[in-house]
């Protein structure tokens, strides 16, 4: 996929200079050098990031900023500022306009370069947030898996359903159940707080389920305290006399009464200490077979995990 960067800068220099640097990469560069011709080919085919002069002829970079900025076709786009102005004063007022972030010039090329793909990931990962936990959705997991996965640095996969969501949220109606699910991923986003060494991801698929990915050393102990984290919070999002009892009753998928247990996590792990985990859909395959076994043990009480422990 060729991502698309639209260069605004009066100085051709400048716009060929940047058309040399990502020339053979997955990168299209395209030019403009003045406002109104950026606002002509944003309008003719939207870029993916675009490098912005505040100086420019017939339509300057602050006036461009505003008007992107107030279309909602156009709001998304990550905007660089390039300007030869470094001043602290400068920079926040930029970025106070709409601007997400700023490269001064002289510039160096591997800062540049990797601000303009740090800026495309992120703009993928606000497209791809879940609406209501505002995690990164399944695009934004599956990437950021393909990253670790290519790093072959040390990696833990965590699969995270909510049992018995389906007849909570039956029962407690879809406002709880909202409330229920933000807090499973404020809980989650906690995590990175609490173990700030372990390279905490967390995702939200959709519905009840969840992913979290971190370096596989302490992955039993990120289990652990999920696990009694969600179970101490499970507790609190039910009336008294179904929390005393242990269970609620609610119909099942075929439309039957019958009692179903308080919201417990299953926790599936795959890590490649003793596997290799070459690709997403290994990763995947894994977890659903640990998810479908632990879903299948009787007499479960409270969240629990499983980390896979096999050797290819």
């Amino acid at each position: 996929m060729n991502k698309k960067l639209l260069v605004a800068d009066d100085d051709k220099s400048f716009r060929e200079i940047l058309t040399r640097i990502f020339k053979g990469s997955d990168w299209q560069v395209s030019g403009a050098e003045d406002g109104i011709t950026a606002f002509e080919q944003i309008s003719a085919q939207t870029p993916d990031v675009i490098l912005l002069d505040l100086n420019m002829p017939r339509l300057g970079g602050r006036e461009l900023l505003a008007r992107l900025r107030k279309d909602a076709r156009y709001s998304m786009i990550p905007i660089i500022i390039v300007s030869g102005n470094d001043s602290p004063q400068e920079k926040a007022a930029d970025l106070g306009i709409g601007a997400d972030d700023f490269v001064s010039k002289p510039f160096d090329i591997g800062e540049l370069t990797a601000r303009i793909e740090s800026a495309f990931r992120r703009a993928r990962r606000m497209l791809a947030a879940n609406p209501l936990t505002f995690l990164p959705g399944g695009p934004a997991i599956e990437e950021e898996a393909a990253l670790r996965i290519k790093s072959a640095d040390p990696l833990a996969f965590f699969y995270i359903d909510i049992d018995n969501f389906k007849a909570y949220n039956d029962k407690y109606g879809y406002l709880n159940g909202d409330t229920a699910i933000k807090q499973t991923a404020a809980l989650l986003n906690g995590l990175k707080t609490a173990f700030p060494a372990e390279e905490v991801f967390t995702g939200h698929i959709g519905g009840d389920d969840f992913v979290l990915m971190a370096r596989p050393e302490k992955a039993e102990e990120i289990a652990r305290a999920l696990a009694s984290g969600f179970d101490a919070l499970a507790t609190k999002l039910y009336n008294r006399e179904d929390g005393e009892r242990g269970f609620i009753v609610s119909k099942d998928r075929m439309g039957k009464m019958r009692e179903f247990p308080l919201m417990t996590l299953t926790i599936a792990i795959a890590t490649n200490e003793k596997r290799e985990l070459d690709h997403y859909a290994k990763i995947v395959d894994i977890v659903s077979e640990i998810k479908k076994h632990l879903k299948g043990l009787k007499d479960r009480f409270g969240s629990m995990y499983l980390k896979d422990r096999r050797v290819d």
